[in-house]
């Protein structure tokens, strides 16, 4: 049951059962349910700006990296933030920033770098080589993306087990091997997982002793479904 792991509860792109997701509204929803953090998806537009939107392509089918900020929140039919707005509106709360694509590396890392020591932050991404960088060049906590079980530990850690910023690895639920999360436990790696569907894999999390729990059902993690 949730309370007897202390596990750190993030919000999945926000609140998108009520606001579009990753946008300032759905995230100020999830923080006032009562969520510890933010989950948001970074990409960067034609313009150069470093916008929070999850899909590779816009709703009419084009490229975002080939569309303005503007001219994707046409066709999104909100406007999509920017990562600057959505860290100034919420300075407190953590956040697990996921770089979608390499492009948007250099912006972000320009944006953190300016807020790095007074906003929590987890760096993430499946493009496992920008975190390494991340983790060379910022002082936040930085994290690698899985949706595999990797072949070994050794595999995974190599070249990580020496970078004390670099301790954390992101899970896809379907890929979870319990015996592989404690032996990278022992060598001192928090795990967070993704992707949990129904109540009996949200308690899971919880009893195993997860870090964090990226979700998309505050009903199942102890918080009002918020319909």
């Amino acid at each position: 049951m949730f309370g007897a792991h202390l596990m750190r509860l993030l919000s999945h792109r926000g609140l998108s059962n009520q606001h579009p997701e990753n946008t300032i509204a759905a995230f100020a929803a999830a923080l006032a349910l009562g969520f510890d953090g933010l989950e948001t998806d970074v990409r960067l537009s034609a313009d150069g700006e470093a916008i929070l939107y999850h899909d590779r392509l816009s709703p009419t089918g084009q490229a975002v990296a080939r569309l303005t900020r503007t001219e994707l929140s046409h066709q999104a039919g909100y406007i999509v933030p920017t990562l600057n707005e959505a860290l100034d509106a919420f300075p407190a709360a953590f956040w697990n920033i996921e770089l979608k694509t390499p492009a948007c590396m250099p912006n972000v890392t320009a944006t953190i770098r300016d807020i790095q020591y007074k906003t929590p932050i987890l760096l993430s991404s499946f493009c496992h080589h920008l975190i390494h960088e991340a983790a060379n060049t910022l002082d936040v906590y930085c994290a690698l993306l899985l949706s595999h079980r990797p072949a070994s530990l050794n595999t995974l850690i190599e070249g990580a087990i020496h970078n004390p910023r670099l301790r954390t690895l992101v899970w896809d639920y379907d890929f979870l091997d319990p015996d592989f999360l404690l032996a990278a436990s022992q060598l001192g790696f928090s795990h967070y997982v993704y992707g949990a569907k129904n109540q009996n894999e949200h308690d899971w999390c919880s009893e195993f002793g997860i870090d964090g729990l990226i979700t998309d059902y505050p009903n199942m993690v102890g918080l009002a479904r918020g319909d």
